[in-house]
């Protein structure tokens, strides 16, 4: 890269349990810190050290292999203990095959210090493809697009705290990171990257918008080709049934039997609605949940309006103005400047969780269909 910017470059090794139950689902975290302000930090886990290394800024740790499951996560000064976290403790909820990059992001200073999940979607590459995830963590920089020099459009509308994934053929590019619908100014010129082919890169554009710098993992396919085979993964409805943000989604799901049905060969891509998402509805409705599972002719239109037949990638679905459903009706799909809405109002929460059948991105609203 022909720029004058700091590049951390962390070829994250993988840090794997001796002895692993192979009965059990696995799930992969690590940590970024992208918080300007704030000193080397140390990561717990369920109140005990994770085993992480210590942390500056612009570092991203090796990857830690794990149960699935819902863990406590904090973040403190390297030294303290979990008792002094600067961020959480919170429960984040890592589902079986996934791979999560814990992103520490915001100011210490300011009291914006917090974390962000990103969901990178490690699959299987074919011998020319390079997979890309990028991540917005400069607090005070607005919505950005990456662009070739041409104005093609590679990644549109990326807020702060969120990401998104790209899979591109390898070889050099003239990258820039402009304002969201922009070409101009250049926030980030990354011009002559390199990226090669069978690797996974994970691009964290840090510190504030006077200064920019880059954050930047590259780890090799054959580092983790063992562990991505997609028969190994859950489908989609395991990942729901171990996650409990879907509760009533599963229960739904149940109720009119398309359980089954998703369980199947597929692919499918589910925007699911979390909890939150599904009481919402019911007090807009006036109705119980109750109502609702017992309404299976309804329920089940609904339901289908959620399922794309197709494995679309969150950089598959920003690439489009709409996606079919198994409903029948299609989902409008559009960017504004605060990323992706789908249907106009509804807001991607977490992207890009992959199951042997398909993927699943959470969603912040129940999308109704127009028939």
């Amino acid at each position: 890269m022909k720029n004058a910017l700091r590049i951390v470059v962390v070829v994250a090794s993988l840090m794997l349990l001796t002895v692993i139950n192979q009965a059990q689902q696995l799930t992969r975290v690590r940590v970024a810190h992208f918080s300007p302000d704030t000193p080397a930090v140390e990561v717990y886990l369920n109140g005990e050290f994770s085993g992480i290394q210590a942390l500056n800024f612009g570092d991203i740790s090796g990857w830690v292999e794990l149960p699935a499951g819902t863990y406590s996560v904090a973040v403190a000064p390297a030294g303290t203990s979990v008792e002094q976290a600067a961020i959480g403790p919170v429960d984040l909820t890592l589902t079986p095959g996934g791979w999560f990059t814990v992103n520490a992001i915001g100011s210490l200073g300011s009291g914006t210090l917090t974390a962000s999940v990103a969901s990178e979607p490690y699959r299987i590459l074919d011998t020319d493809e390079a997979s890309v995830t990028v991540f917005h963590g400069i607090e005070d920089a607005p919505a950005v697009d990456v662009i070739l020099t041409d104005g093609t459009v590679l990644v549109s509308g990326l807020t702060f705290g969120n990401s998104t994934n790209i899979t591109v053929p390898a070889g050099v590019y003239d990258l820039a990171v402009v304002p969201s619908g922009t070409t101009s100014p250049v926030v980030i010129d990354l011009s002559g990257t390199a990226l090669n082919a069978r690797t996974f890169y994970y691009v964290g554009a840090t510190n504030q918008l006077a200064a920019p710098q880059v954050a930047l993992s590259a780890i090799g396919f054959g580092l983790v080709e063992n562990l991505i085979d997609k028969e190994q993964l859950p489908t989609i409805v395991e990942i729901a049934a171990g996650d409990s943000r879907f509760d009533t989604l599963v229960a739904a799901l149940q109720a009119t039997g398309l359980d089954a049905a998703l369980a199947g060969d597929g692919p499918f891509t589910v925007f699911a609605p979390t909890d939150e998402a599904f009481a919402d509805l019911l007090a807009t409705l006036g109705i119980t949940a109750d109502e609702l599972l017992a309404d299976t002719d309804l329920l089940t239109s609904v339901l289908l309006y959620h399922v794309s037949p197709t494995r679309a990638f969150a950089n598959d679905v920003v690439g489009v103005t709409g996606l079919a459903t198994l409903q029948g009706s299609g989902i409008n799909v559009g960017i504004d400047n605060q990323g992706v809405a789908l249907d106009f109002t509804t807001r991607l929460l977490q992207t890009d969780i992959e199951g042997s059948n398909g993927v699943i991105h959470v969603i912040d609203e129940v999308l109704l269909p127009s028939r």
